[in-house]
């Protein structure tokens, strides 16, 4: 019998771990056309707490204290729209503002129902009128109809000049100053009394004269950013809103170095304290490269300070910051909300 052939052992060799692949940046990708994995992004950064504010987002305390503002309110605003509407443009903005809800008033509807009030109105106004001057028997006489004629001429030649941005100038009704009615100015200055405790402006934004323009002059509004002065605060009623603008542009410049810094000032870091009947906000430059440039520059601060007095006291407040932009909500001490949450320690 033959012997089995006897083939030598083949020696197995261990296998090595796959070396990892090189890494490829976005521009190498799209010169080889091949997909690289993208790596994963980075969560977002967890917002900004300070002592004294309330543990709830902006957005959650802003709603609470807009429902709680709003009992009422709302439904009689819905029911006076055609008497409201002879306001003035500015009165009417300030109601819609209050209000906060389209379906109950907006300034443009508002408008609109009154101007269809004065064509019903203004008829009837003159046939009174006319019955006082000549007695009920008018009424049955065709005279009248001159009377009615002329409330209608009346009511509906001020409803096109009250009108006229959007019938001759095709402007949206959302960019058109909508007027009042030739009595609804008296009224204004009386709602504008009683809105004064709800939306009440107490610091505006301010704006400053210009003057030169150029290279090497400041733009005054930027001006007023970086040193802290452009804010303004509003009366909400329970709560203060207050909003502040930080700088937004690098100041332009003939100094080593400056072509190398962005157009765009980046975000500034910032510290909120709520302390004896004043809010304080510390706001910082933190690029130490633009920081060390500060003290070559005019009207151009690394950081600021502003101290802003209170008129009633508060208790806690929420902030968010966006797009360079700090809103703070300042609640006073006798807010319905700060019966359910407690600010932070």
């Amino acid at each position: 019998m033959a012997a089995e052939e006897q083939t030598p052992e083949e020696k197995v060799e261990p296998e090595t771990p796959p070396s990892p692949e090189p890494t490829v940046n976005a521009k190498d990708e799209q010169d080889s056309g091949e997909k690289v994995a993208a790596s994963p992004p980075r969560g977002p950064e967890r917002p900004k707490r300070f002592p004294g504010e309330l543990p709830l987002s902006f957005p959650e305390v802003l709603e609470g204290i807009r429902k709680r503002n709003r009992r009422g309110f709302q439904l009689l605003a819905f029911i006076l729209q055609p008497v409201v509407g002879a306001l003035s443009h500015h009165v009417k903005k300030d109601v819609e503002k209050a209000i906060g809800n389209p379906f109950f008033f907006t300034a443009a509807m508002a408008t609109g129902l009154n101007i269809f009030l004065n064509l019903l109105a203004y008829p009837a106004l003159l046939m009174l009128l006319a019955v006082g001057w000549e007695g009920v028997e008018v009424l049955f006489n065709q005279r009248i109809n001159n009377f009615i004629l002329l409330g209608f001429l009346l009511g509906f030649t001020e409803g096109v000049y009250r009108l006229r941005e959007g019938i001759f100038h095709a402007r949206p009704p959302e960019e058109m100053k909508l007027g009042g009615s030739f009595y609804g100015f008296p009224l204004s200055g009386i709602v504008r009394s009683l809105l004064a405790g709800r939306t009440g402006i107490i610091r505006r934004l301010p704006v400053p004269v210009e003057g030169f323009y150029g290279k090497g002059y400041v733009d005054k509004l930027e001006r007023e950013r970086r040193y802290g002065h452009a804010y303004t605060i509003e009366d909400w009623g329970q709560a203060y809103h207050l909003r502040i603008e930080f700088p937004t542009k690098v100041p332009e410049i003939d100094l080593p170095g400056r072509s190398e810094l962005p157009d765009e000032m980046p975000d500034y870091d910032y510290d909120l304290i709520l302390k004896d009947g004043h809010f304080i906000i510390k706001g910082r430059c933190t690029d130490e490269n633009i920081r060390k440039m500060s003290g070559n520059v005019g009207a151009f601060p690394a950081e600021f300070t502003t101290i802003i007095p209170l008129r009633e006291r508060v208790e806690s407040f929420s902030h968010r910051c966006h797009n360079k932009i700090l809103e703070i909500l300042l609640l006073k001490e006798n807010a319905e909300y700060l019966q359910d949450v407690r600010p932070l320690a």
